[in-house]
């Protein structure tokens, strides 16, 4: 992996079929998780020597935006005769 700031960047086909797996193709490493750690856990799935897909995954996964909430639409509004207005 090459590492550039909290960017990873694959180095080998194999890192980068881990990455792809993952669903992008560099990794953006939030503040909270140290990115040479992430480096050394994505080059053993590439080399086979362990290493846990799915625990990498729930990790990155928490770096994903929450998604907004939908509000209800604003010309309905419950409680509100329609043939009194």
């Amino acid at each position: 992996m090459r590492i550039k700031g909290r960017t990873l960047l694959p180095a080998t086909l194999a890192e980068r079929r881990v990455v792809k797996s993952l669903g992008h193709d560099m990794l953006r490493v939030r503040r909270g998780l140290n990115p040479f750690v992430i480096a050394r856990q994505i080059r053993k799935l590439a080399l086979g020597l362990g290493g846990h897909l799915p625990a990498l995954k729930a990790l990155l996964r928490k770096n994903i935006p929450p998604v907004p909430v939908e509000l209800p639409d604003s010309s309905s509004v419950p409680g509100v005769d329609e043939r009194a207005a």
